[in-house]
């Protein structure tokens, strides 16, 4: 739309008193004036005369664009889309001052109840999950509803910025947002690392590493099919859970500098980097004990008519592919970094087969 087109519209918009309207054309016309050319100065002189002209016109309108965010803001059943579209008039209209401590407290409201409404949900999963034969529970919903939680606070924040780029409006209403999301999230992660038994696991897997990995190569038993698979599927998840944390963390500088800092009950970059260290811990654990089971049951194949290969080889790829590809979903690289380092640490250097074990990996 032309600026000219942009100025029939806001007051045919004004006439009828249609905020909306009146504030998407005061937006049009901000942004014709910016990309005038530099070189045409007598247009743009007038085009600035007539935005000022329109804007003085639309101040008399701020007490109905309030008013329409107070009453966008009350009720049991609040329309997210409906606040914002009144936030927005407010801030097209020069109100933004007067309307961002009520539409802040109204999205804090918002973000609290999803984030409680999370909680319950996760409870109420955990009362009726399956229990399989070792006494684990079905733990999807912990990962779902940790995803959709950091998700929803990234949309509702992205929808803020979209309305708004002032720096202090945007810590003004997203810290409480942040802070309610932050809080949640730990609750969430401490839950998750009670119903995985993540405390065991990282028990067990430190006293292998203290242990001399020659005398546990060397010894007779290996870790059951069971064991390995609970701690695959652990693995999985964590990284999981690793990953949606960083991209939040990630993000949150992007929608505005300064909310990273604000870390909600004190401990959200604290977990992410403790979650990192146990991921690194138990996937070196991993690692190991199915590098030690590969090599137990390992069997001659036949690759062609005379020649064969231990079955250690793609055993031992398998899982460290595996493992590499769990780093890089983690999407952090110091993390992926140190689950290079513990693979290399993991693997028994005097084997004949670990030159063979690392082509094919």
């Amino acid at each position: 739309m032309s600026f000219e087109e942009s100025v029939t519209s806001f007051y045919v918009a004004l006439a009828e008193q249609q905020l909306e309207q009146i504030s998407q054309s005061l937006r049009n016309m901000r942004v014709s004036v910016k990309c005038t050319l530099d070189g045409d100065q007598q247009a743009a002189a007038v085009r600035d005369e007539m935005l000022r002209s329109c804007e003085a016109k639309a101040q008399s309108l701020q007490e109905s664009a309030l008013s329409n965010l107070q009453h966008s803001c009350t009720g049991s059943d609040v329309d997210v889309d409906a606040v914002l579209m009144a936030f927005s008039c407010c801030v097209a209209l020069g109100a933004t001052q007067d309307a961002v401590l009520r539409f802040s407290s109204c999205f804090r409201d918002i973000f609290a109840t999803q984030a409680r409404a999370s909680l319950d949900r996760v409870r109420s999963s955990k009362q009726t999950a399956k229990v399989n034969e070792h006494g684990y529970i079905d733990r999807a919903f912990y990962v779902e509803a940790l995803s959709e939680l950091l998700t929803g606070a990234s949309d509702i924040m992205n929808a803020v910025a979209d309305v708004t780029d002032d720096a202090q409006v945007l810590r003004q209403v997203l810290e409480p947002i942040h802070a309610s999301c932050a809080g949640t999230a730990l609750q969430l992660v401490q839950m998750y690392a009670g119903d995985a038994r993540m405390v065991a696991w990282e028990r067990r897997a430190n006293v292998q590493v203290q242990r001399d990995p020659r005398q546990v190569l060397a010894g007779n038993s290996v870790e059951a099919d069971e064991s390995l698979q609970m701690i695959d599927l652990f693995l999985d998840e964590l990284a999981f859970i690793i990953r949606v944390l960083v991209s939040y963390t990630a993000f949150l500088v992007t929608v505005c500098e300064g909310l990273r800092q604000q870390n909600g009950n004190g401990g959200f970059q604290m977990k992410v980097q403790e979650l990192s260290g146990v991921y690194v811990l138990l996937e070196r654990f991993y690692v190991f004990q199915s590098i030690h089971k590969a090599t137990a049951i390992a069997e001659p194949q036949g690759l062609e008519h005379g020649v064969y290969v231990s079955s250690v080889v793609e055993d031992v790829s398998f899982v460290l592919n595996k493992a590499l590809y769990r780093a890089s979903q983690c999407m952090n690289y110091y993390t992926a970094l140190s689950i290079v380092i513990a693979l290399v640490d993991a693997l028994p250097r005097e084997s004949q087969y670990l030159p063979a074990i690392i082509s094919t990996a």
